[in-house]
């Protein structure tokens, strides 16, 4: 025996998430990274941007960057739906330049709760802003790269 022990740790047995709908899928994401669901609205142009940067919100007297996933993956806008809904995620950097960002949706977030036992990793090469394919229970869903996501928006914004 070495002598050294293993420290206690509270590890979840199940974490409460969401589905965000996305045109061309879904994206899976804690329920502490989503801020707010907002309505659709149309953003501000933003000049010169790339197509996945849909322009920008006044949201809580902040100016948030809307950004169309499945473009930024390399797939097409899609049109804009009657259930729509824009989902306000917090980056998980608090005190960076951009602490929230928006995400156009094509639905309402649905609550889930992913334990150990069913999510499964998927053997799929990730495309940009995207971190992991997964399954949950069967339901193909995508992990996003909000660090990346928001390094994509920082630099836009730099370069204007």
């Amino acid at each position: 025996m070495s002598g050294v022990q293993a420290l206690p740790v509270d590890v979840p047995r199940e974490v409460s998430s969401l589905f965000l709908p996305l045109a061309d899928g879904q994206l899976l994401v804690p329920v502490d990274t989503l801020s707010e669901v907002i309505a659709v609205q149309t953003p501000v142009s933003a000049y010169d941007a790339p197509d996945w940067y849909l322009g920008e919100l006044n949201w809580r007297e902040q100016r948030l960057p809307l950004v169309s996933f499945e473009v930024l993956r390399g797939g097409s806008l899609a049109m804009a739906s009657s259930t729509g809904r824009i989902a306000v995620l917090n980056t998980g950097n608090p005190d960076g330049d951009l602490p929230f960002l928006a995400l156009m949706l094509q639905g309402t977030p649905r609550l889930v709760r992913v334990t150990q036992e069913d999510l499964a990793g998927r053997d799929k090469d990730c495309s940009s802003g995207e971190l992991m394919h997964v399954a949950l229970s069967g339901e193909e869903a995508v992990i996003p790269d909000l660090e990346a996501l928001e390094a994509a928006c920082l630099k836009y914004r730099s370069a204007r």
